[in-house]
């Protein structure tokens, strides 16, 4: 597979050949696993909430939640399986539900599988340490040498955060650079469209 790939041309892997995949089919996907987390989510919420909506509302009342119901420990079973079925995905095909719902993928530069270690640890573990640690650097720095209070802060990492996001949609559109965003730099990986089956 060439190492210098570009979104205009194919590239060849053992397997079948790819090309890079388009910005809507990765928003789409994002959109999907965001979906698919909430659905995914709701039984737990349902559980957890249901004694608050049965108690008409009454904040002079405590409720108790009996977070050994066999509602709530379902809710918690189905987002316990979700999470390693995304997880299993995302490692052994380089596929979250979202991408495979869309038919694209993540390879790593040559063309091969970057597995668990580059689809999960590297792309979304470190990628987000990384983050999180830039963030608070800044934070610090702004408390430090302008005697910030912690609330603003705060506010800064959440801009930070923000910043990230809006460069890797900006990446997205980025032709000459192979649509790699942030996550793929620190991963070494593209995503790619796969033919249609």
């Amino acid at each position: 597979m060439n190492t210098d790939m570009q979104s205009n041309t194919m590239w060849h892997s053992d397997e079948v050949e790819v090309v890079i995949a388009s910005p809507g089919s990765r928003i789409a996907a994002y959109l999907l696993n965001l979906l698919f987390s909430i659905v995914a989510y709701l039984p737990l919420l349902f559980f957890v909430l249901w004694p608050l909506m049965t108690n008409d509302w009454n904040a002079t009342e405590n409720v108790d939640i009996n977070w050994l119901s066999p509602g709530v420990l379902g809710g918690f079973a189905i987002l316990l399986i979700y999470g390693v079925w995304q997880l299993w995905m995302m490692g052994k095909h380089g596929q979250s539900l979202g991408k495979r719902v869309m038919n694209i993928r993540v390879l790593k530069k040559d063309g091969s599988n970057p597995g668990f270690i580059g689809t999960v640890l590297m792309r979304e573990v470190v990628y987000n340490l990384l983050l999180a640690v830039v963030a608070l650097v800044f934070a610090f720095l702004i408390v430090l040498v302008l005697g910030a209070d912690m609330g603003e802060a705060e506010s800064v990492g959440n801009l930070i955060s923000f910043a990230a996001s809006v460069a890797c949609f900006v990446m997205l559109f980025n032709k000459d650079k192979d649509r790699r965003t942030l996550q793929d730099y620190v991963a070494g990986t593209v995503v790619v469209q796969l033919p249609k089956k």
